[in-house]
């Protein structure tokens, strides 16, 4: 009996990371613009309207203790996180902002030498959230291409709209001075432990080779164009720039440590004087979830894995154009069919809080390597996606969308399955109200469990490959679950061609190869365990010694 396949080629198509836009110097032919100087000071008028706008001793009296911004309370005069003296509901006159804008205009009006001040003037505006005016006025730079691109791409970003964000970082970067593109475009304060002080290390090819590699594990959603979180990252880290300028006008500075923070968790949107729910000065709204691999960057891809709940400490980012976003409960699986990894992924979509969503299946072995989106073979509440890849390390996401922007993903790393000599599949965790076991992939896949917890019954059924085989070879099979307490029994209770009703720590048995591809299923009494995380374990082995062992992790979370 050989397993049945339902067929699915996957197209790998390449993609750059980042979108290709032609920049104003590429048009105008050689470049012959100023320089600017991006570490200069703010002069003239714009000095004293940014120190007098911003001066801590004009505060009215009815000081606030706290202010969430995720509470939908009105922090920093209106979000404005470069006022973050403001600790009343009433900063300024009504009235105030908009003189402050209108008088920062005229002084960059009055200084058209000066792009420092040109750019603080885009940057106030779009801070304060006067976008159409921002982007006017970004629209009529005259000064270096590069630096009219980086405020370009700041307005955008602001906007939403990635797209264009990306392309006008993506125009700025080669073309800036490469200590600002550098500073721009390192991720060191997005690592954690070995990875940040591995980062440090390196130079040149080798550190971008790490950017863009850390840059495709960390877009949060494959099948929306453009990556909002490397955008995010460049605007957050050209705005400190920027916020530096104004620290220096009010006689302040800007530790490295604040650097840290923002460029983790994005701008400061909430604080509170009490210490709770968070420091003084905080980003909460700002800061929802994280994208980057909690298990590193610089590893094996197969053991990549994701929690999109954050720390505290961790990385975080909220999208503006989508959400919120779910982690989707899944349970992925591997075999082999001839010279190909066929990859599978059910999912308990009914677990989340979305409508009607689009459903999207990718893998990806590396950077610029992106495929052709998949539909699921299977739809409903437990969508079931089949795609046959190349048997090489990947990534794989399955991705939801529904139409008012609620979002779900679950993304993994996966090790190549070998594909000479004795090798076995993952193991396949099987719905509990299967009432026959499978007798083909195809089976097993309809019935496949759309996630690796067991909240009910007293059965797990499983099914499971093994490839490499002659017809008619012995087989000799070990199962056991790891996790238990020592005198736990194991009890086969259902299986395919073998009466397996032995208990032991570990159930063995011996079969026949039915075929150079072996399907086997079998249900096991799990009702004596206890609510909690286990492993099972099944191991083959044949005359010659020859082994190979496979694994599955579950949970049992009965109510």
């Amino acid at each position: 009996m050989s397993p049945s396949i339902h067929p699915v080629a996957a197209l790998i198509i390449a993609l750059p990371l980042f979108l290709p836009h032609v920049s104003r110097a590429q048009e105008a032919g050689p470049p012959t613009e100023p320089e600017v100087d991006w570490r200069g000071k703010i002069e003239g008028d714009a000095r004293k309207i940014l120190k007098n706008y911003y001066n801590p001793a004009l505060r009215h009296s009815d000081v606030m203790q706290s202010c969430r911004a995720d509470k939908g309370e009105n922090c920093y005069n209106g979000g404005d996180h470069e006022d973050q003296w403001c600790t009343s509901s009433q900063c300024h006159q009504p009235g105030d902002t908009e003189k402050f804008l209108a008088r920062l205009a005229e002084a960059s009006d009055s200084a058209p030498d000066d792009p420092i001040v040109f750019a603080h003037a885009v940057y106030a505006y779009a801070r304060l959230s006067h976008l159409e005016e921002a982007g006017e006025m970004a629209g009529r730079c005259s000064y270096a291409s590069w630096w009219c691109d980086l405020l370009s791409g700041m307005v955008h970003d602001r906007a939403g709209r990635v797209m264009e964000a990306q392309a006008s970082f993506n125009a700025a970067l080669p073309a800036a001075d490469p200590a600002l593109t550098s500073r721009l475009t390192a991720v060191a304060e997005l690592l954690d432990h070995d990875d940040r002080s591995d980062y440090g290390k390196l130079r040149g090819r080798e550190r971008r080779d790490f950017d863009r590699r850390f840059w495709w594990l960390t877009n949060p959603f494959w099948s929306i164009s453009g990556n909002d979180r490397w955008t995010r990252h460049i605007r957050r880290r050209f705005e400190l720039i920027l916020h530096e300028q104004i620290l220096e006008v009010t006689g302040n500075e800007h530790p490295y440590s604040h650097e840290v923070v923002v460029v983790r968790r994005g701008h400061e949107d909430s604080w509170s004087k009490l210490g709770m729910p968070a420091p003084r000065w905080t980003s909460i709204k700002a800061a929802t979830y994280r994208f980057t691999p909690v298990s590193g960057i610089g590893g094996e891809i197969g053991d990549i894995r994701y929690e999109l709940t954050a720390r505290r400490e961790d990385e975080r980012y909220t999208p503006d154009n989508y959400g919120p976003v779910h982690q989707v409960p899944t349970q992925f699986a591997r075999f082999l069919e001839r010279d190909s990894m066929v990859v599978v992924v059910a999912a308990r979509l009914d677990l989340v809080p979305l409508g009607p969503p689009r459903t999207v299946f990718l893998v990806s072995d590396g950077p610029g390597s992106y495929p052709v989106g998949l539909q699921p073979r299977v739809a409903g509440p437990r969508p079931v996606v089949e795609a046959a890849v190349a048997p090489v390390p990947m990534v794989a996401s399955l991705e939801f969308l529904d139409r008012a922007g609620g979002a779900a993903r679950s993304r993994v790393g996966l090790p190549a399955l070998g594909t000479e000599g004795l090798v076995v599949s993952d193991p396949v965790l099987l719905t509990p109200d299967s009432l026959s076991l499978p007798n083909s992939r195809d089976e097993a896949v309809a019935a496949m469990m759309g996630t690796t917890t067991v909240e009910t019954g007293a059965e797990l059924a499983v099914y499971w490959e093994v490839y490499g085989l002659v017809r008619g070879q012995p087989l000799d099979f070990s199962i056991s679950i790891e996790g238990v307490e020592e005198g736990f029994f194991t009890r086969v209770l259902r299986a395919l061609r073998i009466r397996g009703d032995d208990q032991g720590p570990v159930v063995s048995w011996t079969e026949p190869a039915s075929a150079p591809t072996h399907p086997m299923a079998l249900g096991l009494d799990i009702a004596g365990l206890d609510n909690g995380d286990y492993v099972l374990k099944i191991g083959v082995t044949l005359l010659d010694g020859s082994t190979s062992t496979t694994t599955r992790s579950f949970t049992v979370a009965r109510p």
